[in-house]
């Protein structure tokens, strides 16, 4: 079993491991047989993640899109039992139709190793390595209400095709990005420098203990991905609406666990908000991509009612962990405080703005799609 105490971060921990690009070709030669002829490093919170293109000359079986190889970082590596049970999870939705990349096994014919890496000294990481999913990351594109209800379509889908899955690995297992996490914020809210971000913060994870904590026994509960970030949605040129685009699946099962579905969506909503356009009302776009959600998996008003400030809680995740991630590994500061301007400013207008005008907003939103939800009881 877990000790939850030890699968969370704390301040001060650096758990990234340290590895090249040319490690990561010895290391797929190693272990799974292949010859990389080419390989990209793909940006990561805490993990190290390579693109390797292979020599498939000698093998017709092997991939023309290349793998993907994935260094866990040394916390989550103490972990192999919810490893096995990500890959299981994977590999579940999978047969239920949600692209996704697949875990495949190595010469030894296992799902994951862990390894010693040269830059590390005594310490040991899990090793997987993953089919590649040609497309783009939900990045740098238009967020149209259109694409944005597709993704939360198949969020929906993607909730729908856990509901029947469970794994006790998953009973006791956190992640400091788990948004029941959220109360634990206020060890690392010093890295903020900065007033009034620490007292809107705090003012978060006050709301979020008395109004989502204290309710989770009303609240539906199941597994869930746990990161429907931009960075880990997969989508390609739309084949009927020249300049847009469609979703394709969802990458990354690294912080699934068995939590409440009113997070997935809240997570979703929260980088919908994020990317917004300047053209575009946050709090309204994210509507679309809930009534996307509401169309394939729905939620009772027990959920609905404290969705703003479940996405409040993952803007000041995103915030916090970014300014602090940052000030412990310099390097990759550019991808971890990618959310900090817009997110901040997605965090005021959020909090700002009363329950009953976001609901309002919403319901708006899903009175376009023939839907009709509450987001509180009537008295």
């Amino acid at each position: 079993m877990t000790d939850e105490s030890k699968a969370v971060l704390n301040p001060g921990e650096k758990v990234q491991p340290d590895v090249s690009k040319e490690e990561a070709g010895r290391l797929l030669q190693r272990l799974y047989g292949m010859s990389a002829i080419k390989v990209d490093e793909l940006s990561s919170y805490d993990d190290k993640n390579f693109h390797i293109h292979v020599d498939t000359s000698n093998d017709v079986n092997l991939s023309e899109n290349g793998y993907v190889l994935k260094i866990l970082n040394s916390l989550d590596s103490k972990f192999p039992e919810a490893i096995e049970a990500q890959n299981r999870l994977i590999l579940h939705v999978a047969d239920r139709s949600i692209c996704t990349s697949r875990p495949l096994p190595n010469l030894r014919n296992e799902m994951w190793s862990l390894e010693t890496l040269e830059r590390s000294g005594d310490a040991k990481f899990i090793v997987r390595l993953f089919t590649y999913v040609p497309g783009k990351i939900f990045l740098g594109v238009r967020y149209s209400p259109s694409l944005v209800h597709s993704v939360g379509k198949l969020a929906g889908k993607l909730n729908a095709a856990c509901s029947d899955f469970f794994d006790p690995a998953f009973s006791n297992y956190k992640r400091i990005w788990s948004l029941t996490e959220v109360p634990k914020l206020t060890k690392f809210v010093g890295c903020l420098k900065d007033v009034k971000k620490e007292e809107a913060v705090l003012q978060v994870v006050k709301e979020f203990d008395e109004y989502v904590m204290s309710n989770y026994s009303t609240l539906k509960k199941g597994m869930i991905h746990g990161d429907l970030s931009d960075n880990n949605i997969l989508i390609k040129a739309s084949s009927s609406l020249p300049g847009d685009y469609e979703v394709v699946g969802f990458l990354d099962f690294g912080d699934a666990t068995e939590a409440y579905y009113v997070f997935e969506i809240a997570i979703l909503i929260c980088y919908v908000m994020i990317n917004a356009g300047a053209e575009d009302d946050p709090i309204e776009l994210g509507g679309h991509a809930l009534a996307g959600y509401l169309s394939e998996f729905p939620l009772s008003v027990a959920d609905l009612s404290v969705l703003k400030i479940c996405i409040a809680g993952r803007l000041i995740q995103t915030l916090v962990l970014g300014a602090y991630t940052a000030s412990m590994e310099p390097e990759n500061a550019a991808y971890v405080l990618q959310t900090q301007a817009r997110g901040w400013e997605q965090l005021f207008l959020l909090c700002a703005r009363s329950d009953q005008e976001v609901f309002d907003s919403w319901d708006s939103v899903l009175k376009l799609y023939n839907l009709t939800f509450k987001f509180k009881e009537t008295v």
